[in-house]
This record gives structure tokens, sequence and C-alpha cells, in this order.
């Protein structure tokens, strides 16, 4: 197989992959109702919501693929998947060479068919894909394919949705841990509105003032302060409306009267945006002097107890500008050990571009001429820089001389990336809810514009939805189909020949089923039917899904095509169907028959499994075909065991229709042949050639002779005859017999074969009568030295019949041009010859004399 190449931004993708903490998550009805519709709206067994992470594909919700998490990603088909922008679609996985050999394909789960949806964020990073799967070939149609493009957005939108509110419950938590920890607080905390009023005040401030729980929330905080303080107060209240923090002493009244000594430290409220909402005020008794040391002692605990508990650091600096207290978290966010805390430590981790503007703003700030309120860079010992805001306000005792300074700081760095992500994670809520709502309506249109029916039945079988062809087939309006149950639509005789599919969805089987169903008109439908059970995320069903299509001129043309394949299997010629590309697609018995090869020896490879002997002839095939669409005619095929066979082929296209996606196929029928061309060319053998010798016939030689004149006008050719009679062959004939004297001729023609080249023929015209046709011929020598040969070995001792017997040969010479120019004169003029010799003493040649009348004519 062939593996996805990475995506153009895999970093990125894998980044945002993580960033969505969805992988190895629990399973997610959200997610699983996707992939079940997926299913149900392409027809296939298998669909799944699959991440591509660095190494693996994981299924963050599937069906049909049962007990299978994960797969390796180099044989996932979702890595091909997410890089394109639509639907990724492999009609049939064993013909596409990226995954013939996928272990996905040859073993478990069989994969023939896919198409998968790139998951694309609202980053652009494709992170997945929405995929359905079948273990047969097939195609989705346009309709579909929009569905599963859509169904792939909700997934993105959902998944991004899904992080949102992570995010969110996250800060709602956050914000009740701190609620608890400022109730629980051992100081006095009170929260004040920006008319005044108490909003909420700890267990600590309702015992401060001697208040019952509740009592003093919506108090005017006046009412808490004595007349003396309240200008001063309004003054600091002033200080803070422009970001700063305040920590003083001053007075309180507690309600029944009693004033108390405290330290205040006040701190501004505000909203996301930014705008002041209110002051938080900390308040510590510090009343009894003589108890001074132990309450500024247990105060000062419960500062730093507070301080390592709240999520900001905590500073404190001298009159002298040196560092006296920080907590835990100033420490981390500067990342100064706690030995190593120090005014110049503090500096050295700012960054040296902001490095001199705090220095100075926090000069300023020494002797109260304005407060200290910077937001800078950090840079850490690593390298890391992070973004923190920093805020300080001078301390002053109760006669107003400066003690030194207190502040926190902040490390803004994630609640700038929170604060935009929460912003667009409520924009992105919205906008799928409102996209939620646009997919129902779409659905509804899609499930309205599938010929199909389908429905979708509760558990208790009662109607949740019903199509448009629901509602037409059954004569229900949709208001009807939602008061009625199963029962109700189906009839009695309909819902008893059909409990038995429902009581196995509804224990978690899918169940797919033929039925015959009665319209309200009357007419009769052949329906094909899918029940899918609708889980929940333990597993239980809650409810079906329901399809059913109308397969009545299916059915009609199934019958068709179980008569045509009856054809198909039944006839006595093979048959082979292949594609366009020669790869076969089908054979019969009969193929099987003729070529020895099984259906699962050649199903998918090419027409050549049979051999190519003759190319040429091929390619002149091919080319009629691709003319004239039609091609016959013989070709010389191989066996299974290697063995040639003639193939009488009858060759045709079956045109492909774009309409219905019919492609186009080529239809070779063909019978073996072998056998006839070996009796052809056998009838043709004894037609030309001596029965008794196997050698050339009259026939054959007169054509043959007939034929070099012919050439002898185009060029220039020396041609001989050399006619031959056998001396004393009629006495050897009649003391051994006929039986011997033809086994004394074989043995003749067996010699004479031996010294005659391939180019000459050697012909027995009857009796004991030879003659010798020589191409080519050389001079006289050459051909007085072929009669000696000839002479030779015909006079050599023969045994026959336990006797040795010698015959010899009389041999005739006639050259063309010089003893004749036709067949027939030729042939007179070395008949004559032989005669010559014969009556020169046998057994000897004699050349014929030069172009007598006779042997001219």
């Amino acid at each position: 197989m062939i593996p996805a190449p990475l995506r153009s931004d895999e970093d990125r993708a894998l980044a945002a992959l993580r960033a969505l903490q969805v992988l190895d998550s629990p399973p997610e009805p959200e997610f699983d109702a996707l992939v079940r519709t997926a299913a149900l709206v392409c027809g296939v067994p298998v669909s799944a919501i699959s991440l591509i992470d660095a190494q693996r594909q994981w299924f963050k919700a599937q069906v049909g693929l049962k007990g299978l998490d994960e797969a390796p990603r180099e044989t996932a088909f979702c890595a091909h998947a997410v890089l394109g922008e639509t639907v990724f679609e492999v009609p049939d996985a064993r013909l596409d060479p990226r995954f013939a050999d996928s272990p996905l394909v040859l073993a478990s789960p069989h994969i023939r068919f896919y198409a998968g949806a790139p998951l694309r964020l609202s980053g652009g990073e494709h992170v997945g894909a929405l995929c359905v799967i079948d273990r047969e070939p097939r195609q989705l149609d346009d309709q579909q394919r929009e569905v599963l493009q859509q169904l792939a957005l909700a997934a993105s939108q959902m998944l991004e949705g899904r992080r949102a509110l992570r995010i969110e419950r996250h800060a709602m938590a956050e914000a009740s841990r701190a609620a608890a920890l400022l109730q629980h607080s051992a100081d006095a905390i009170l929260s004040i509105d920006t008319q005044g009023l108490i909003r909420r005040a700890n267990a600590a401030a309702e015992r401060l003032f001697g208040a019952a729980p509740l009592q003093l929330r919506g108090r005017s905080h006046d009412s808490l302060v004595p007349e003396s303080f309240r200008a001063r107060e309004q003054n600091n209240r002033q200080a803070l409306a422009a970001g700063e923090a305040l920590s003083h002493e001053s007075e309180r009244l507690r309600l029944d009267g009693q004033r108390l000594l405290v330290s205040v430290t006040l701190v501004a409220e505000h909203d996301l945006d930014g705008g002041e909402i209110g002051v938080t005020e900390f308040i510590r008794d510090i009343t009894a002097r003589e108890e001074a040391a132990q309450a500024l002692a247990l105060s000062a605990e419960r500062f730093r107890s507070l301080s390592d508990c709240v999520p900001v650091g905590v500073f404190q600096v001298d009159r002298g500008g040196q560092s006296g207290y920080t907590n835990e978290q100033w420490r981390q966010i500067y990342q100064i050990a706690p030995a190593q805390v120090s005014h110049e430590t503090w500096l050295s981790r700012i960054h040296p571009e902001d490095r001199e503007r705090v220095r100075q703003a926090s000069q300023r700030s020494q002797g109260g001429k304005e407060p200290f309120d910077e937001t800078y860079r950090v840079v850490w010992p690593g390298g890391e820089v992070r973004h923190v805001r920093s805020r300080a306000q001078e301390l002053q005792s109760l006669r107003g001389e400066p003690l030194g300074f207190v502040g926190m700081v902040e490390d803004i760095t994630e609640r700038r990336v929170f604060e935009a992500q929460l912003v667009q994670a409520r924009d992105q809520a919205r906008a799928a809810a409102q996209e939620a709502l646009e997919n129902a309506r779409l659905l509804r249109n899609i499930t309205d514009a599938v010929p199909g029916l389908v429905a979708y039945w509760r558990r208790d079988l009662s109607c949740r939805f019903a199509s448009r062809s629901f509602e037409e087939w059954y004569g229900r309006s949709r208001e009807d189909m939602l008061r009625l149950s199963v029962p109700d639509v189906l009839g009695p005789e309909a819902y008893e020949r059909t409990r038995p599919y429902l009581e196995g969805v509804l224990a978690g089987q899918v169940q797919t089923f033929e039925r015959s169903i009665r319209r309200p008109d009357g007419r009769l439908g052949q329906m094909l039917v899918h029940y899918v059970p609708d889980t929940d995320a333990r597993g239980e069903v809650r409810g079906i899904f329901a399809v059913a299509s109308d397969v009545s001129s299916l059915k009609t043309a199934q019958r068709e095509l179980q008569l045509a394949a009856s054809v198909f299997s039944a006839t006595v010629d093979a048959v082979m169907v292949t594609d366009a590309q020669g790869l076969i697609l089908s054979v019969n018995p009969a193929f099987t028959a003729i070529t020895g090869f099984e259906p699962a020896d050649v199903m998918g490879r090419s027409a050549d499994v049979l051999g190519r002997d003759d190319r040429a002839l091929e390619a002149q095939a091919r080319e009629a075909l691709r003319t004239q669409g039609h091609w016959q005619g013989e070709l010389w095929r191989r066996r299974k065991s290697g063995e040639a066979f003639l193939q009488w082929l009858d060759l045709s296209v079956i045109p492909g229709d774009p309409l219905t996606g019919a492609e186009e196929r080529q239809l070779h029928v063909f019978s073996d042949g072998t056998e006839q061309r070996r009796r052809d060319e056998r009838l043709q053998h004894l037609a030309f050639h001596d029965a008794l010798t196997g050698l050339a016939n009259r026939s054959l030689l007169m054509e043959r002779l007939g034929r070099l004149l012919g050439q002898t006008h185009r060029e220039r050719r020396e041609l001989a005859l050399m006619y031959m009679d056998l001396d004393g062959f009629k006495a050897v004939n009649d003391s051994v017999g006929h039986a011997q004297g033809d086994a004394l001729l074989r043995q003749v023609a067996a010699r004479m074969s031996t010294l005659v080249r391939d180019t000459d023929t050697l012909a027995r015209l009857g009796g004991d009568e030879f003659v010798l046709l020589l191409d080519q011929a050389a001079g006289p020598q050459e051909l007085e030295l072929v009669a000696g040969r000839l002479i030779e070995a015909v006079s050599q001792p023969m045994v026959l019949a336990g006797q040795s017997v010698v015959v010899g040969v009389s041999v005739g010479i006639a050259r063309f041009p010089q003893h004749g120019r036709t067949v027939e004169g030729l042939m007179r003029a070395a008949d004559l010859a032989m005669y010559a010799a014969k009556a020169a003493g046998r057994n000897c040649w004699q050349f014929a004399p030069d172009e007598t009348p006779l042997a001219a004519s």
C-alpha cells in the first residue's frame, strides 16, 4: 500500500488536535449520533469520526467497528482524507494501488469502499475525518456526499464547542474555589458595590461586626464607619477608581456601637470588560494594643496563608525598597528561589527593554507621589517570556507615616489567551447552536428528499420523526404520525410479522429484512427495511432508526439478472468480462473448463494471464474494438498448465452509462479451436504429401515449381530438376513382397532427404519415381556432385525381411532456362534425361539436351 503524505501544516494540525483535549476521551452521545446518522444516510454498515494523531488514527465515535478504538496512521484511509477539502472517495479499494494490499482491505474490517470528509477547525487545521465504510464496492451519490460534508462540519464545530465548554467550566470552578477561600478567611472581607452597599460578607466580617448571618448584606458601608473617617474613606475609594490598591489603618463600628481599630486593604473589583463594579475590603481588628504583637503575628500569618491561596503573587517592600515578604505565587511568577529574593534579583528578571521603565515607575511611587501599576515582561532563566501586571500601594501608619509598600503581581499570559478564547468560545457556541438548528432543518430537508422511507421510533414504539415519503406512503399527516405507534401504523397483521425484528433491534442488533407492504390505495410494494438501534452512552437502546426502500423494480431486475446469470453459467462457450483496462471481473464455468484457471486465479488480473503470443494481431484486435466496438478472430493462448491452445474469439464492448455510473466493460466469448485446427492441418498435409514416405506429392511439387518459375520474371533465379527412377526395384518387390517394397521406398526417401537443402523440394510422384527441385542451383559440376551423392546413398545395401538387397537409381537433370521454361517443359526434359541415363547403363545421371523444341514448350 501507499501511505498518505503528511499534512502541509502537520505541526500546527497536531497542536490544534491536542489543544482540543479530546484524544482518549470516553464516548459522547452527540458524536455517536453523528456516525449513526452518516451510516444511515449513506446506507453503509460502518462509520467513524477519526482523529489523525502523529502515529495513529483514534476513533472518537464509531459504529460497525466493534472493539476497534484506533489503528496505525500508515494504514489509515482517513490520513488521505485530511489532505483535501472535499469528500475523499475510494469506490473499490482492491482496484486502487494505494490500498489494494492494505491489511485493512485484506483482513478485518475488509474495507472495499471508503468515503471521508475532512474535519476542519475554525483555524483551518484538518484534524481528522468523518468517514463511511462498506465491505462491498460502491459509490456515494451527490446528496450523500453533501450530507457527509455537513455532518463533518457539525463534528468539527462540536469538537471546538466541547473545548469552549470545558474552559467555561474551569473558570466557574476557579471562581467557586476563590469564593470558598474568601468565605473561610480569618480576616473580615466585605464586597461593596459602587453605591456603597454591602453585597457579600464572609463569616469573619459577620463576627467582627457582631452581625447575624446575612445581616450585613444590603447594608450601607458608611453605617460601619465612624463619621470622622468617612471623608477619608471616600478619598480612598477615589484612589481605587484610578486602579490603585490601598492599605491603611482606620476605624469601624460594630452593630452594637463599639468602635474598632482596624487595618484595611481595598482592592478594586472589575468585570471582564474592565469596568468598575465595586471594591473588596479586607479588614483586620487591631483594637487590643496589649495584644498588638500577637495580633500582628497572627494577622501576618493569616495574610501569608491567604496570599499563598490566592492566584496572584503578593509582595511587601519596606521603606528602604528591600523585599520583605513574597508569597509562593510571586516566586513562581518570577522564578526566584526563596533564598534569592531581593530587589536586584527582581529587576534582573524584568525584560531588558522594560527594565528601565519599571525601575523609574518604582522610584516615582516612593513617597506616595503616584501609585505603582505597570504591565511588563518577565524573562525566566530558561528564556521563556511571560506577561505580568504588578500593582503596589504605599502603607502608612495611623499618623500618616510611610511604612513601605504592599502589592500584588499577576501572570496575565494565560488570562489574555483565556479571555480571548472565552469570548471566541461564546461566539462559537452561539454559532454552533444556530448551526445545529440549520442542520436540523437541513436533515429534515434531506430525509424528505431521500426516495426511501425514514422514521425514528422511541423505545416504547411511539413515533418521534417521520419523513414526508413515510407519511405519504401510509397516508398520514405529520401531526398524525407523531401521535401514533408502530402497531397503529402497520396494523395488527403486519405488526405481528414485524414484531421479531422490533424485538431484535431493541436488543441492540441491526435488523434487515424484506417485506411486502400494501399502501392505502391498495398497491403492493416490495420494501427493504433496515432497523438500526440508537444507543446511549451506557449502550442501552433508546430508540430505533427505521429506513425502508421500495425495491420492487430492483426485485424485477434481480430476477432478470438471475436469468442472465444462469445463461452465463450454462453456456458451453467460455465467457470473460473485463473492465476497460483489461482487468478480469468475471468468468463462467466454461472458461475454467477450457483454460484450467479457477475464478480465484484470475479475478482482478489482466486478461494477459492467457498469454500474448501474437502482439501484432492483438494490437489489430484492440484497434478494431476501439473503432468498431467488435472483433472476431483466432489467437493462440496458453492454458494454466502452459499448453498452447487456439482461441476462436468474439470480442465486443459493453458501453458504460454516465447517468447510472455504469462503467465500460469488454465481453470476451471464445471456444477452443485447437483440435479443429490440428485436423485441418492434417488434412492439408495429406493433400500435399505422399502418404507412404511423407515427401511432397505431385501437387505440392507442381505448385512450388510454378511459383519459383513465376518469380523468375522479377528476379534472376537458377532452377534445376532431377527426375529419378529406381533401378531393380521391381525384382526386389517381387521377391520380398509389397510390404517390404514399401519399406524400401521409405528408406530410399529417408536417405535422399538427408542430402537435400531446406530450400529444395524432394517429392515422390508414385511407384519408384522421385523428383528433386533445387532452388538457386549451382552450375553443372555442382549438380553432378549432388546426383552422384544421391546415387551413392541409394545404392548402399539394405536389409529387408532378413535379406540384403541393393537397388540403384537413374537420374535425369534439367536446368532452367537451358532445358525448359515451363513446368511441363522442365518435367518432360528431366524425364527424357532419366530415360537417357537408363539407356546409358542405369545407376548414373544424364543432362537433358539444351532447348529442344519439345522441352521449350
